[in-house]
């Protein structure tokens, strides 16, 4: 296993640079799932700014040179923390006020390409209100650097290249050289205006344009409405080590718990399989937006799922449609932590690769397709697969349940010392599981414990997804397990600081980077 381990590590080029301090320099690290938004992000850092400047830098740059996973037509969570202190902020698309539960019944229509599958894009509202809150920057020097690679140019990274190979019909997002203009424009004015124009100025109007024009409900009076909402952080503990992570309209941090509380101190990947299955069938019966209810994790539930593992698995039933497994191209996740002690896990999605495909004229914004994260048809599966229920039902103005699980984890003194979250729909939530044990159980540096082979389990469809050269495939054959062999699962980022060092490392299975800062 450590041969395959480090064949893929020179295989995907992991990278885990440090770059050289300077006057004024930092010290941090940060990792993204690419080099360009890693660097615009450790950039920031250099020159002083802190971990929430360089957050959104960063995601600011994805949307750039990333757009099939993230970008300013979608939208996302971000939990920051330092020592005696945690926030959330919500900043997720939502159902426009012309939605219905009733929308996508119609035959035709679609919840994943086209206008209709677009909801109320947040991302720019939801960065503008994190940099006012808790960043040190001046606001123009934290978007400079995506406004400068849209205008430029940049090289594709073969994440990109790959993804518009499948969809060539999304080369219009670029130019020669691969200038973005339009975004250039858009970006510019977002520095400007702290995003004014993109809730009643010419983006808002380019944006909402676009949609209806492709069959869409989204309207200005969306745009000027949202509100961007402070959460309350899931808490949990692990192994005496303090979790924060991303309570509702994420499912994500329920799960996450869940399964960190039933495996704490077990070694066995089929206790492991067995309480995701556990985990993932009450996500789908009974998970939804905060307003439905705020799933609050249940030492009683907990001990009962520790304690149904056995030799043998069981039924989907005994736990409360094959598909494809989905595709890991439709969310970013930053990790980032500086030398003052402030930690931030920013997770910002479009949804599916490449969105609704539908993309604002004037501004080259490309709009979410997130409509499809609600229980469009009851009882069928969604693109990722997953099972979901009536709580989860469409309404105006509500958030779509979320596998988004942004987590930082805290030392015995109450420090971040672990940050932590991934892309890939549900696989996002098993993925950043497997992150945190392989570093806290296993004892991997963080290269390693993002690059070794992952399973994953979402209790329907009923089998293990597994990637190749899993040591723990033989015996959950034997357990009864039905397998699905992918060749990748999610793609994590992680940044730790612990016993005097710090790391970085982004997954291989998307070609990102991690850097350092100041060391």
């Amino acid at each position: 296993m450590r041969r395959s381990l480090l064949l893929a590590l020179l295989c995907f080029c992991l990278f885990l640079v440090a770059t050289p301090a300077h006057s004024g320099a930092k010290t941090g690290a940060i990792s993204t799932d690419h080099p360009l938004a890693s660097r615009a992000g450790v950039d920031v850092l250099a020159r002083g700014g802190n971990a929430v400047d360089a957050a959104v830098a960063a995601a600011l740059a994805l949307g750039v040179v990333q757009p099939a996973g993230s970008g300013l037509g979608g939208g996302g969570f971000a939990l920051v923390a330092r020592k005696g202190e945690h926030h959330v902020l919500d900043f997720r698309e939502t159902a426009p006020k012309a939605a219905s539960r009733e929308m996508f019944l119609k035959e035709g229509s679609s919840s994943t390409l086209g206008g209709l599958a677009v909801g109320t894009p947040a991302e720019a509202f939801g960065l503008v209100e994190l940099h006012q809150r808790y960043g040190k920057l001046a606001w123009a020097k934290v978007v400079a650097p995506a406004q400068k690679l849209a205008s430029s140019g940049f090289e594709r990274g073969e994440h990109l290249a790959k993804g518009l190979l499948k969809n060539p019909q999304m080369s219009i997002l670029f130019g020669e050289g691969n200038r973005r203009s339009g975004l250039a424009a858009a970006l510019l004015s977002l520095a400007k205006d702290r995003g004014e124009s993109f809730r009643r100025g010419w983006v808002a109007q380019d944006l909402v344009a676009a949609v209806q024009g492709a069959g869409g409900v989204l309207t200005m009076e969306d745009l000027a409405s949202y509100k961007v909402e402070e959460r309350v952080a899931l808490q949990g503990v692990y192994d005496g080590y303090g979790v924060l992570t991303m309570p509702s309209p994420s499912s994500g941090g329920t799960v996450l718990l869940e399964l960190l509380g039933a495996t704490e101190g077990v070694t066995s990947v089929q206790c492991e399989v067995e309480a995701a299955k556990h985990a993932m069938a009450r996500r789908a019966l009974s998970a939804g937006d905060v307003a439905v209810g705020s799933n609050p994790i249940d030492p009683a539930r907990i001990a009962a799922i520790r304690a149904d593992c056995g030799a043998k698995t069981y039924a989907s039933e005994h736990y409360g449609a094959l598909v494809e497994p989905p595709r890991n191209a439709g969310t970013s996740h930053i990790s980032v932590l500086d030398g003052q002690g402030l930690a931030v896990a920013l997770t910002t999605t479009i949804n599916t690769s490449f969105g609704s495909q539908v993309v604002g004229p004037k501004s080259g914004i490309l709009l979410n397709n997130q409509m499809d994260d609600f229980t469009t048809r009851p009882g069928q599966p969604n693109a990722f697969g997953l099972v979901q229920s009536e709580a989860n039902a469409i309404a105006p103005g509500k958030r779509p349940l979320s596998s988004m699980t942004p987590t930082i984890l805290l030392d015995s003194a109450g420090e971040p010392f672990l940050v932590v979250g991934a892309s890939g729909g549900p696989f996002i939530i098993t993925s950043t599981y497997q992150v945190i044990r392989n570093i806290l159980d296993h004892d991997m540096r963080a290269e390693l414990a993002t690059a070794a082979p992952r399973w994953h389990h979402q209790w329907m469809p009923d089998l293990v997804m597994l990637e190749a050269n899993h040591p723990a495939q033989a015996m959950l054959v034997e357990a009864g397990h039905g397998i699905k062999e992918v060749a990748g699962l999610s793609s994590a980022q992680v940044v730790v600081r612990k016993d005097g060092t710090w790391q970085a490392a982004a997954d291989p299975r998307k070609g990102g980077a991690g850097f350092l800062v100041g060391q």
